[in-house]
């Protein structure tokens, strides 16, 4: 069977609701009869799907498939968008179970916040209107929110802000390697995983990414999980510890030594600066 990209698929909006500061949810554990997207505006929650767990907050939108069984609990307050959708695709028919296995499942981040919330702000807009125009709307800033993820995430930028060496093409496999750093930065991130999955050995792929992109793996991954802590530092009121479940790490201690070692400064001091 053919290999799909994300963006060969397309949300189809079904139903939208918008929830603010929500406390709890009904239930600890659900299941959907359709797919179900979560978009955080503000807050946080822990979830538990198909074998990952983690917290989802700004950035992040959450994916749940049909009859699997998706188990969540507020964090602190969630203010969010639940979404009901199917998908279309490039193909005439309708996508298969089969072909829609090609979707990701559980936590999506975006990296450009900014444009995520001022799609979610017209997406608040229309929620004043009749259901079909409301629809037709926020199917449409839905799409975009989409697109967007699948070109963060390897199809077209994956490598912004991370060019290859002066003179030098980057060598596909380190393209797969950045790729597959990206697309788990902010899960738990076993780079020996990584290496094994492209026939490496740790000490290889560490040097022929940093002959392709003159950076470690380790400096790339943590790059991306630190602009993600910035964001949700400035944004956001969530703890230390709560920013550094929801980027992969495994305490606010620890997260709290490596920003202080990349930026050299506490996060403390640098909410506390870049607060308006």
């Amino acid at each position: 069977m053919k290999a799909y990209a994300p963006s060969d698929f397309l949300p189809r909006l079904n139903h939208s609701y918008y929830w603010k500061r929500k406390e709890r949810f009904k239930f600890y554990e659900d299941t959907y009869k359709e797919w179900v997207v979560i978009g955080v505006e503000d807050g946080s929650f822990f979830y538990e799907i198909d074998g990952q767990s983690g917290t989802a907050t700004l950035g992040d939108l959450f994916i749940c498939p049909p009859h699997l069984k998706f188990r969540r609990v507020v964090v602190t307050p969630l203010t969010f968008f639940f979404l009901r959708l199917g998908w279309e695709w490039v193909q005439p028919s309708e996508p298969s179970e089969d072909e829609l296995r090609e979707l990701p499942i559980g936590k999506i981040s975006i990296r450009d916040t900014a444009r995520l919330s001022a799609n979610y702000a017209v997406m608040k807009q229309a929620e004043s209107l009749n259901l079909e125009r409301k629809i037709h709307i926020q199917n449409h800033y839905l799409r975009d929110i989409w697109l967007k993820y699948c070109c963060e995430t390897g199809e077209e930028s994956w490598t912004e802000g991370r060019e290859p060496a002066a003179g030098r093409e980057a060598d596909p496999l380190m393209e797969k390697a950045a790729l597959l750093i990206h697309k788990s930065a902010f899960q738990k991130l076993d780079l020996k995983q990584i290496a094994t999955e492209l026939n490496l050995s740790p000490v290889r792929l560490t040097q022929k990414f940093k002959d392709d992109f003159g950076v470690t793996p380790i400096h790339y991954l943590t790059s991306i999980r630190l602009k993600k802590a910035t964001t949700l530092l400035i944004e956001t009121n969530l703890t230390l510890e709560q920013i550094a479940e929801s980027i992969g790490y495994q305490s606010g201690f620890y997260l709290n030594r490596v920003f202080k070692n990349q930026m050299k400064m506490t996060p403390a001091k640098f909410r506390e600066m870049n607060r308006v």
